[in-house]
């Protein structure tokens, strides 16, 4: 019986939890709330749109938002599944651009999705040890243990550190830098 308060209790609190990191990442961000809105907007939609759709597989990738670029960052079968992708994604009211960063979709014995959320612990871990850098508006996704850096930064030398952050960790085989400078 405790056990079940617990969890009804946990689920009652997760919306104002929700909440509380949503507003800390408005507050921190270098996009204004106006846009940094419009962007999670954008986000929903797309990703409401390959929920619904029979080709793309949203288990396998993941969507983002900056400034109105949708990024799509994942596993595809097939050009058809990445074409449909970016087709839907355009549809969405507000995308100025679509970037698709595609791995094909495949087993790897030597890196699979505990690898993935290894690396991603790593990468993570160390880029908030770093107290001269401001990453909490970087998102990093690991796929096939291959980063994919997405995000805004203040500075080059931000961007440049948190390559050289991602490019040290160990497991790691390649990094691809999306994010933008924004002053």
């Amino acid at each position: 019986m405790r056990r079940i308060l617990l969890t009804i209790a946990c689920l009652c609190l997760l919306p104002v939890l929700t909440g509380c990191a949503t507003a800390y990442k408005a507050a921190v961000d270098q996009r204004d709330v106006g846009t940094f809105v419009d962007d999670g907007r954008i986000e929903s939609s797309v990703r409401a749109s390959y929920v619904n759709d029979d080709v793309v597989k949203l288990r396998d990738i993941s969507v983002n938002s900056y400034l109105g670029t949708v990024y799509v960052v994942g596993e595809f079968e097939s050009d058809r599944q990445k074409m449909r992708a970016v087709k839907l994604a355009r549809q969405v009211e507000g995308v100025r651009k679509v970037t698709i960063v595609p791995f094909q979709k495949r087993e790897d014995p030597a890196c699979g999705a505990t690898d993935d959320l290894a690396l991603y612990a790593k990468i993570k871990s160390r880029l908030v040890e770093d107290g001269d850098i401001w990453s909490t508006q970087v998102d990093v996704k690991t796929v096939q243990c291959n980063a994919v850096v997405l995000g805004l930064v203040a500075s080059q030398r931000d961007a440049d550190a948190i390559i050289r952050h991602i490019n040290r960790v160990d497991g790691v085989r390649t990094v691809q830098n999306y994010v933008r400078i924004v002053k």
